[in-house]
C-alpha cells in the first residue's frame, strides 16, 4: 500500500475516533492515556507491514477509551476485518468488547494446574451459556508437552547450553521489549520455546537489584495487608510508581554545587553561575528555565531566580533537585515540562563543555540517597501502613524486623534462610557473595511458578547443597536439565584460584607453559613484527569504517592469516623446532609428545590462555601436570 494511502487511512481513523483536534507536532508523551491508546492502535492497524495473512494481538485495547471512542473503534475494526486475510485476537475484560467479538475463550479463574485445553464458543453461545443454557464448546488442545523431572546431560554440555541460551535470550526475552533486543543482540534464534537457560557462575543480578524484589517479595508483603485493596499503587515493579528522579534506584549521583557557583550573592540571571555553565545551559534553552521558574513561583511560592545566598532550604531543595509533583504545559514551546533541578540538568549538559569545571564536577561526584523519595522508591505519597509502620519504612528494615511487623510470611522465612535476619530489604543483591546470589536466583525460579518449561542450568553442581530443594520443587512441573561436567564440584573462580593463581602452578598463563615451554609469545611477536600479514597489518582483524548508516565500524577475523597477524612465510618459521602456524592454531597433541599428555588434554588448543578454558579443560591440564610431576 502506498505511503500516502497509509497516512490518509491513519488520519481518517484518528478523526473518526474523535482526535481531529490533535496537531501533528504534538509530542506523544503529552497525550492522555486514551489519546495515546488511540494513536497506538491506529499506528499498529495501518503499519504498512501486513503480510498476506496478518494476525493482530491486542492486550486490552479498550483501556482508557471513552464509550463514544469505543463505538467508533469497534466500527473501524469491523471495516478492517472485511479483509478476510486479517484476524484479531484481543485480551479483554470489557463486556462491551466481548459482545462485539465473533468468538470468546473464557479462561475462568486462575488455576495452578497447566492448561490442557481451551473451550472456544461464539459470543452468542457464550451469553446463552451464562444464562444457564447448555452449550457445547469447541475444544482446542494445548500444544505444551508435559515435561518434568531432573535430567543430567551426559555429553555435549557446552553446546547444549549455548543452544538453550540462544532460544531463551534470542527468542523469549528479545520478543518482550526493545531493551531486551538491545541487551541480548548477540543471541540469535528463529525459535521461541518455553526454555529458561541460566549459567549460575555468570552475571545474575545487575546493580540496584534489591532484596525486596526477589521472588516478588514486596508484592507478597503488600498482598498480606489485611485491608489494602489498592495493590496497583504499591506495585514496586511498575515504573509508573517509581520516584521519577531516581527511577526507583533509591540513590542519585550528586556533585558539589559550589563548584559551579561564581557569585552566591548574584541573582541567577545576573552572574550566579560561572559563564561556562551558563553557556552549556543554552542548549537546555533559557526560555525553558524562565518558563519553569515562573511556574514554580506560582505553584510553590519559591523564587529560584534570586541569589543563592538568599534561597531558603526549601527553595534550595527545589533549585537543585527539581519539582516532580506536577508538569506544566508550555504554550510557546508546545510541550509539557517538568522542573528537573540543576543537579540533573547541569550534570547532563556539562558533558559538552571543555571547561575545567567539568573535571572539577567529576571529582566531587558522589552517590547519595535520593532527595525526592528519600530512598523509598515510590513516587507518590499514598499511605500503606502495617500498624504504625509505613511501607516506605518497611522496605528499609532488616528481615527480622519486617517479620515482626507483617508476620512470618513463607516468602520472608525462605529469604531469611538464605541471607539471614539482619539484612535489610533494600540490600543490593548484586553485591552479595556468589553463593547467596545463586540461592536467590533459584528461589526466584521456584516462586515464579513455571509450568511445562525446560530449565537449563549450567554450573549448578558447585551450589548443589544450597539449591537441591529448589531444583526438586521446580522439576515437579518442569524439566530441569543440568549441563555440568561430572565430578567437577568447584566453581570456575575456585579452580583458577586454587590450582593456578595461588596454587601449585601459579605462574602458568598459557597452556603450552604447562608442558614446559617458555617465552613462546615473545619469540612469535618478534616474527609478527618482522613479517606481518599484508592484509590486516598484524592486527588479526580487518576493519572497515562507515560501511552504511547505522554501522560505524565492522571488524572481522582476517581470513588470509587465519587471524594470526603473520604472513605465510612467517607462519612457516619455527620456534622450538615447531612451525609458528602450529603454535598459534594447533592442539596440544600437535606439539607435545604422546608420552607427556593425556587423552583429556589432546584436543585443547596449545596457545590458549588457561583462563579461557572451560572447567573440564582446566582440570584436565591440572591433572596432566600432576601426573607428569
Amino acid at each position: 500500500m502506498p505511503k500516502q494511502d497509509l497516512a490518509h487511512k491513519r488520519l481518517s481513523l484518528l478523526i473518526k475516533l474523535g482526535l481531529g483536534y490533535l496537531t501533528l507536532e504534538r509530542k506523544t508523551q503529552t497525550l492522555s492515556t486514551g489519546e495515546f491508546q488511540c494513536v497506538h492502535l491506529v499506528s499498529e492497524l495501518f503499519s504498512g507491514s501486513k503480510n498476506p495473512h496478518t494476525l493482530f494481538i491486542f492486550d486490552e485495547p479498550s483501556k482508557g477509551l471513552s464509550q463514544n471512542i469505543l463505538n467508533q473503534f469497534i466500527d473501524s475494526i469491523r471495516v478492517i476485518l472485511e479483509d478476510e486475510s486479517v484476524s484479531m485476537v484481543m485480551i479483554e475484560h470489557n463486556d462491551y468488547m466481548l459482545e462485539a467479538s465473533d468468538f470468546i475463550v473464557d479462561f475462568g479463574k486462575r488455576q495452578v494446574a497447566p492448561v490442557e485445553k481451551l473451550d472456544i464458543v461464539t459470543h452468542e453461545d457464550f451469553y446463552r451459556q451464562k444464562s444457564g443454557d447448555s452449550v457445547k464448546p469447541t475444544p482446542i488442545s494445548s500444544t505444551l508437552k508435559p515435561q518434568t523431572g531432573v535430567h543430567y546431560l551426559e555429553e555435549n554440555h557446552i553446546n547444549y547450553f549455548k543452544n538453550a541460551e540462544n532460544i531463551y535470550k534470542g527468542g523469549i526475552l528479545k520478543s518482550l521489549s526493545s531493551m531486551a533486543r538491545l541487551i541480548y543482540g548477540e543471541f540469535e534464534s528463529e525459535k521461541i520455546a518455553p526454555v529458561v537457560a541460566i549459567d549460575l557462575e555468570r552475571h545474575l543480578y545487575s546493580q540496584y537489584s534489591f532484596l525486596f524484589e526477589m521472588g516478588g517479595l514486596i508484592n507478597h508483603i503488600v498482598a498480606s495487608h489485611p485491608t489494602n485493596k489498592d495493590t496497583r499503587s504499591f506495585d514496586f515493579y511498575s515504573a509508573d510508581n517509581h520516584c521519577p528522579y531516581c527511577s526507583g534506584r533509591r540513590v542519585i549521583e550528586e556533585f558539589d554545587f559550589d563548584v559551579v557557583i561564581q557569585d552566591r550573592n548574584a541573582p541567577f540571571w545576573e552572574g550566579m553561575l560561572h559563564p561556562e555553565v551558563m553557556k552549556v545551559l543554552e542548549f537546555f534553552q533559557f526560555q525553558k528555565i524562565e518558563f519553569l521558574f515562573e511556574e514554580i513561583k506560582n505553584e510553590l511560592g519559591h523564587d529560584l531566580s534570586k541569589p543563592y545566598s538568599e534561597l531558603t532550604e526549601a527553595e534550595k531543595h527545589t533549585f537543585l533537585y527539581g519539582y516532580w509533583e506536577k508538569s506544566f504545559y508550555d504554550k510557546a514551546g508546545k510541550a509539557t515540562r517538568i522542573w528537573q533541578g540543576f543537579n540533573q540538568i547541569i550534570g547532563r549538559y556539562i558533558v559538552i563543555s571543555k571547561s575545567i569545571i567539568k573535571e572539577q564536577m567529576k571529582e566531587t561526584r558522589r552517590i547519595v540517597t535520593c532527595p525526592i523519595c528519600e530512598g523509598s522508591v515510590l513516587g507518590h505519597h499514598k499511605k500503606l501502613t502495617f500498624g504504625e509502620t509505613d511501607i516506605r519504612e518497611l522496605i528499609q528494615q532488616p528481615i527480622d524486623q519486617v517479620i515482626a511487623t507483617v508476620g512470618a510470611l513463607p516468602e520472608l522465612v525462605k529469604m531469611k534462610e538464605i541471607v539471614g535476619g539482619e539484612m535489610p530489604l533494600t540490600e543490593d543483591v548484586s553485591l552479595l557473595p556468589r553463593e547467596k546470589q545463586v540461592a536467590l536466583k533459584m528461589l526466584e525460579l521456584e516462586q515464579a511458578s513455571f509450568v511445562g518449561y525446560e530449565m537449563v542450568l549450567q554450573n549448578a553442581v558447585p551450589f548443589w547443597n544450597q539449591i537441591e530443594a529448589n531444583i526438586t520443587a521446580i522439576s515437579r512441573k518442569n524439566q530441569v536439565t543440568i549441563c555440568d561436567f561430572p565430578n567437577i564440584k568447584e566453581t570456575r573462580a575456585t579452580i583458577i584460584d586454587a590450582y593456578f593463581v595461588n596454587g601449585k602452578y601459579k605462574k602458568l598463563t598459557y597452556v603450552y607453559e604447562a608442558f614446559g615451554y617458555k617465552k613462546i609469545v615473545t619469540q612469535i611477536n618478534k616474527v609478527k613484527k618482522a613479517q606481518p600479514c599484508p592484509f590486516c597489518k598484524g592486527k588479526k582483524v580487518i576493519s572497515e569504517d562507515g560501511l552504511h548508516d547505522g554501522v560505524q565500524k565492522l571488524s572481522i577475523p582476517c581470513v588470509t592469516c587465519s587471524a594470526t597477524g603473520i604472513n605465510e612465510d612467517g607462519l612457516k618459521e619455527t620456534v622450538e623446532d615447531i612451525a609458528i602456524g602450529t603454535w598459534l592454531t594447533g592442539k596440544v597433541s600437535d606439539v607435545v609428545a604422546e608420552s607427556s599428555l593425556t587423552e583429556a588434554v589432546a584436543d585443547i588448543l596449545i596457545f590458549n590462555r588457561i583462563r579461557e578454558l572451560n572447567k573440564q579443560e582446566m582440570m584436565a591440564v591440572y591433572e596432566c601436570l600432576e601426573q607428569n610431576n
